[in-house]
């Protein structure tokens, strides 16, 4: 029997009910005078009998350079609040500010080393804001991070799922950190309306963000080439008052709503509701995509305490859903015409997701911070769909030969089936800002959580294989929709997390010189009930490993940053199965090792960076023996690469983002010897993200937008004798600010096309199968300011 939901209805209630609900609450009318961006309208407050004065802390100053907070005020005055200043040793309240020109931000979170300045992060991280998301009119993060040239996103366009290729190691769409914490986000793709900052961090992080639970929770790739976290949206200083209509090709239209108040006698309370709502034809033929989200943002931010509490739901209803390809044959065709749909019109994909944190942070004392947050996660897939075999063989046969040999034929079982993922994560700790002498220590003692069951139920066709045939250049409108009967899996798994780690920075001489050494005590363990097979059953099993951390930040001049570190990322333990010698041998957490240097050159409105890296990944390998083979944690995938990005404004009407990735990924000491030395799947030599703004002279208002992405060639199997070409994709854009007539305040209207040339392409591989690109996408929305 098949599980279908039809969130739709129910998206279009929550979010009616959940707008007409603040609106009532917050009591804004039309007419008020809120400016998304200036200063607050006059008003006029009757004070009290006895003012209650806010006291001021002046923390003691030191070469940590802690800030100091904002003034005291007697009572409420007519002008616009202050801007709060988070203290060193907190994290909440107020993200690192934007860059030069607003693309990126001008720092971001480094888990257990807290908040840090570019300039002051011995990593390569690069922070997206929430304006280039809107100007870019970026629908989910995969669109966001089509702008950094470490990243490519490895799952189809059109699939509903965004897993990436991280300097060149796979990083699961289930890993993604919601607010700090890992796996509360959306599980297979989250959209960008409410998400404040994205931040890419490349390379492993074990030390400072503990494990990932992985995909399943039974296997992990881990955080090896880097990760990323999503930052919410929260109230700021100035009330906004959004509403934005959008339009994306073929025909998907929907609004987008941003609403932010403070309130309280210094704007202590915050709250700020987003929502997004779209459906209509995408640009693949016979599809249909129906998204909604609600995101509620409150928070708190007292003299000495802070609070954010973000509550969300999320649906999709994507029908039919384009999958992979998987490689079964020693010719790759073509790719089909742009546009052109190659999936079942009866395969559907419809995931929900409930997810929320907690994080709030108590100042001890002027020099000691106590932090703890929690998250909690609930999505639900249901589907049914063919994830289609390239055979090249005409139908009914599997394989070419024995069949005859047909270009672009297909081959698949359907399945459908219901998955649930429920995520727990929490960590709570200290932060300590203290000066021994003439060195400041930046001290975290941290303990955190991870915990996620994974509850999957298959069925396939019945009666006989229900292998169904088509080809690739034809779209498969004609097959008709087998009964699913038979049970194809059943199992329940459950991964557990928890770790202890400590840091300290030590800094000298105004920061110019400064020390990181980090260390974590991290336990994994997991689970398997299979219904199917009781066999494959495993009960809980854990192992624990020491990962440390070391990096230095020298700043021979104040707007020059050298810096190298060597840090540890970590995978999920592996389990020996049954058909091997050495069956039950629980291996530990496989250590994957990076060393970096690099370059960062602040010139004060345009930053550049230059990174080296070498990373080293194990893997499990198959070793000969009798009476059976063994395994043994002894495989290596080695990526060793060079990194340039650059952002910022060149000039203050012309603004620069991207950059050049130059990775050579190699396997070492392989399965097979022969594949020693060879190619890793799927890591370009090259790739390359160049994007560029400029405010024309000759229309005051008008920016014109343009972006280039190149990924040279990769391969798609261990051996290398099956290749992608190279792809270049050209996107262009402008926006144009005026003035409303009726209210005076601004209309922002954006036009961006993808893939200007219509350009049809195999985008990626990965374990042995590979992706489409998507076709030329147009979108254009308003923006209304009340």
């Amino acid at each position: 029997m098949e599980c279908v939901v039809a969130p739709g209805h129910f998206v279009r209630a929550a979010l009616l009910g959940a707008v007409s609900f603040l609106a009532l609450s917050l009591n804004f009318p039309f007419d008020q005078k809120a400016y998304a961006q200036g200063t607050l309208p006059p008003v006029t407050v009757d004070a009290p009998t006895k003012p209650r004065p806010r006291q001021t802390i002046q923390r003691s100053q030191s070469s940590g350079e802690r800030t100091q907070r904002r003034a005291a005020v007697s009572a409420p005055r007519n002008v616009a609040p202050v801007p709060y200043v988070t203290p060193s040793t907190g994290t909440l309240g107020a993200p690192p500010a934007p860059y030069a020109g607003g693309q990126v931000a001008t720092g971001g979170s480094l888990g257990l080393l807290g908040n840090r300045s570019v300039m002051d992060t011995p990593f390569n991280q690069t922070s997206y804001t929430a304006e280039l998301i809107k100007n870019q009119q970026a629908r989910t993060i995969r669109d966001v991070l089509a702008n950094d040239p470490s990243v490519r996103v490895v799952q189809a366009a059109g699939g509903g799922a965004d897993s990436l290729f991280i300097r060149g190691f796979y990083y699961d769409s289930g890993d993604y950190a919601l607010n700090g914490l890992y796996g509360i986000a959306p599980y297979y793709s989250t959209g960008a309306n409410f998400v404040e900052r994205v931040e890419v961090l490349k390379g492993p992080s074990a030390v400072l963000n503990g494990m990932t639970v992985g995909g399943t929770g039974a296997t992990s790739a881990g955080a090896v080439g880097g990760s990323v976290n999503l930052v919410t949206k929260h109230a700021g200083d100035v009330d906004i008052t959004q509403l934005t209509g959008t339009y994306v090709s073929k025909s998907q239209f929907g609004e987008q709503i941003d609403i932010s108040r403070r309130y309280g006698e210094h704007k202590e309370w915050g709250v700020r509701l987003n929502s997004t709502y779209s459906n209509g034809n995408t640009p693949w033929n016979r599809q249909n995509d129906e998204l909604g989200n609600v995101a509620l943002g409150l928070d708190y931010r007292g003299e000495n305490a802070r609070l954010a509490v973000d509550l969300g739901y999320q649906a999709d209803v994507l029908n039919p859903p384009l999958r992979f390809f998987t490689v079964g044959s020693t010719v790759i065709p073509p790719p089909p015409k742009a546009g052109l749909n190659f999936q079942v019109p009866w395969a559907y994909y419809h995931p929900t997701d409930f997810f929320s944190t907690v994080r709030g942070e108590v100042d001890v004392t002027d020099w000691m911070t106590a932090y703890a947050a929690f998250g909690y996660h609930d999505s639900n897939i249901n589907y049914a769909y063919p994830s289609p075999i390239i055979s090249n063989a005409v139908p009914g046969a599997a394989t070419s030969p024995p069949g005859a040999f047909q270009l672009g034929g297909l081959r698949s079982t359907p399945l459908t089936g219901k998955e649930t993922f429920e995520t727990f994560a929490g960590e709570a700790g200290v932060r300590i800002n203290a000066d021994t002498g003439p060195v400041n220590h930046a001290v975290n003692v941290g303990y955190s959580i991870n915990d996620r069951t994974y509850n999957q139920r298959v069925l396939t066709p019945t009666p006989g294989p229900g292998t169904i045939y088509w080809n690739l250049y034809t779209e498969p409108t004609n097959i008709a929709k087998p009964t699913f009967a038979t049970l194809g899996a059943s199992q329940l798994t459950n991964v557990d997390l928890w770790s202890v780690g400590v840091s300290d920075t030590m800094s000298l001489w105004n920061k110019r010189l400064q020390f990181t050494v980090g260390v974590r005590r991290q336990t994994a363990g997991s689970s398997v009930t299979n219904y199917l097979s009781p066999a494959l059953t495993r009960p809980e099993r854990d192992t624990s490993v020491w990962t440390p951390a070391y990096a230095i930040v020298v700043k021979p001049i104040e707007n020059i940053s050298l810096y190298a570190n060597y840090i540890e990322g970590l995978q999920t333990p592996v389990v020996v199965g049954g058909t091997f010698q050495n069956v039950g041998t629980v291996f530990p957490p496989g250590q994957t090792k990076q060393v970096e240097a690099g370059i960062k050159i602040d010139a004060g409105r345009l930053t550049a960076t230059m990174s080296g890296f070498d990373i080293s990944q194990p893997s499990v390998i198959t070793v000969a023996g009798v009476p059976l083979p063994s395994q043994q944690l002894n495989g290596r995938q080695r990526n060793r690469g060079i990194e340039l990005n650059v952002f910022g404004e060149v000039t203050p009407w012309f603004r620069l983002l991207g950059g050049v990735a130059l990775i050579h990924g190699v396997q070492e000491k392989a399965t097979l010897a022969a594949n020693d030395g060879k190619e890793a799947i799927g890591v370009p030599a090259v790739n390359a993200n160049i994007g560029a703004e400029w405010d024309t002279p000759f229309v005051r208002d008008l920016t014109l937008t343009g972006r280039v992405i190149y990924t040279s060639s990769q391969y798609v199997d261990l051996a290398n004798t099956l290749t992608l070409p190279e792809w270049t994709r050209v996107d262009i854009g402008a926006r144009y600010t005026f003035t409303s007539p009726w209210n005076g305040k601004p209309i922002v209207v954006r036009a961006n096309i993808e893939n200007l040339f219509n350009k049809a392409y195999w985008a990626s591989a990965y374990s042995g199968v590979i992706t489409l690109g998507a076709p030329r996408t147009y979108l254009v929305s308003t923006t209304f300011n009340f």
